[in-house]
C-alpha cells in the first residue's frame, strides 16, 4: 500500500473519484491512501494499474500543455523580432529624414525595394485582424501608395486566399478597404473562440501589465462586439447565461452541443435545460459498477452507465457508455 503515498495527491484523487469515493480537496495524502485501501471494491493489484493508467494520463497531459507552451513561447519570440525590426526600419527612415542631403529623392526611392522585404507573409493561425494590422503599418512605414497595397498584400498571403480576392470584381479586387472587409469577414475569429481566449488567456512573464491588460480587452471586445452586445443588459444576460454553461453537467453540455456556443440568453437557457431534465426525470438510469470477465491472467476491466436521452429528431435512444481503465491481454475467444 506503500506505492500509493509514492503517488502525487492529484492521482490520488482521480483514484478516489474513480472508485466512486467521497472526498474533499483539502484532504492530505494519508487520508486519501486509507479512504482509498478502506474502498470495498479495493483490490491492491487492480488498483495499482488503475493508478499507472492515471499517471499515464496526466503525464500526456502534461506533455502536451509543454508543447503549447514552447508553441507560445516561439510566437511570441517572432513578434518580438518584428517589433523590432519594424523600429529599427522607423529610425533608418527617420534619420535619412533629417540628413536632408541634396540627392535625397533619390534616397528615399532606393530604399523602398529593401524595406518592402521587411514585410512578413500572414500566419492564418491567428487572428487575421493582428496581420493586417501589422501589414499597414508596415505599408504606412514604407510610404506604399495605398493603391498597390492589395498587390503587395496578395504576394504575403496563401494562394487559397489570393484566388479568392481575384475573384471579386474588377472595379473592388484592387480596393485595400474592400479586401480587407472582405478577408475580415472571412477568417475573423468567431465571437466563441474570443470568450475561450478571454477566459484562459494568462499573462507571459516577458510582458507587461499593460500589455496583459489590451490582450484582455482585445480578446472581451471580439466576444462582446461580434455578438453584438452594445447595452447593460445585454451584457448582464451574457454573463448570467456563460456562468449557467460553467455550471451545467456534461450530459446537458453534450446534448446541445451543436447549439452551445448560439445560446445567450438565461431565459432561452433554463427553458432547454429545465425541459432536458423534465425528461430524464421519467427515465431511472442503471447503474453498473465495475465488473470483470476473464480470467485471472486475462482480465479487461470496465466501468460504465447506461442511460436514455433524446436525440435531436425526438425519438428516445439507450447508449452505454463504457470507459476500459486498463487491459492485461485481449481476450481469448
Amino acid at each position: 500500500m506503500a506505492f500509493l503515498l509514492a503517488r502525487r495527491k492529484e492521482d490520488l484523487m482521480t483514484l478516489a473519484a474513480d472508485l466512486d469515493l467521497t472526498f474533499e480537496a483539502s484532504f492530505t495524502k494519508l487520508k486519501l491512501k486509507e479512504l482509498i485501501v478502506k474502498s470495498p471494491d479495493y483490490v491492491e493489484d487492480d488498483v495499482k494499474k488503475m493508478l499507472d493508467g492515471i499517471v499515464e494520463e496526466r503525464t500526456k497531459g502534461e506533455e502536451k500543455a509543454e508543447k503549447e507552451k514552447i508553441r507560445k513561447e516561439e510566437k511570441e519570440e517572432r513578434m518580438q523580432k518584428e517589433e523590432r525590426e519594424y523600429e529599427l526600419e522607423k529610425l533608418r527612415i527617420q534619420a535619412q529624414r533629417i540628413a536632408n542631403i541634396p540627392n535625397s529623392a533619390e534616397n528615399v526611392q532606393t530604399p523602398n525595394k529593401p524595406i518592402h522585404e521587411t514585410f512578413h507573409k500572414f500566419n492564418m493561425q491567428e487572428d487575421i485582424s493582428l496581420n493586417l494590422t501589422l501589414f499597414e503599418r508596415h505599408a504606412e512605414l514604407t510610404f506604399l501608395p495605398k493603391k498597390d497595397w492589395v498587390q503587395k498584400l496578395i504576394g504575403l498571403i496563401p494562394i487559397k486566399i489570393a484566388h479568392l480576392i481575384a475573384r471579386e470584381p474588377a472595379d473592388k479586387c484592387n480596393d485595400y478597404d474592400h479586401v480587407k472587409d472582405l478577408l475580415l469577414q472571412r477568417f475573423k475569429l468567431s465571437p466563441e473562440k474570443f470568450r475561450q481566449l478571454f477566459l484562459f488567456h494568462q499573462k507571459d512573464d516577458e510582458k507587461t501589465w499593460q500589455d496583459f491588460q489590451h490582450e484582455l480587452q482585445t480578446y472581451f471586445d471580439g466576444w462582446t462586439l461580434g455578438l453584438k452586445v452594445n447595452t447593460y443588459d445585454q451584457l448582464r444576460e451574457l454573463i448570467i447565461a456563460d456562468q449557467m454553461k460553467k455550471k451545467a453537467p456534461y450530459d446537458l453540455r453534450e446534448h446541445f452541443l451543436d447549439e452551445w456556443s448560439t445560446i445567450n440568453s438565461p431565459i432561452e437557457l433554463t427553458k432547454k435545460f429545465d425541459e432536458y431534465e423534465d425528461v430524464r426525470r421519467t427515465i431511472k438510469p442503471k447503474q453498473f459498477k465495475s465488473f470483470a470477465k476473464g480470467s485471472s491472467n486475462n482480465l479487461k476491466y470496465f466501468r460504465g452507465q447506461e442511460h436514455f436521452h433524446l436525440g435531436n429528431n425526438g425519438n428516445e435512444k439507450n447508449t452505454f457508455n463504457r470507459r476500459e481503465l486498463f487491459t492485461i491481454k485481449e481476450l481469448n475467444n
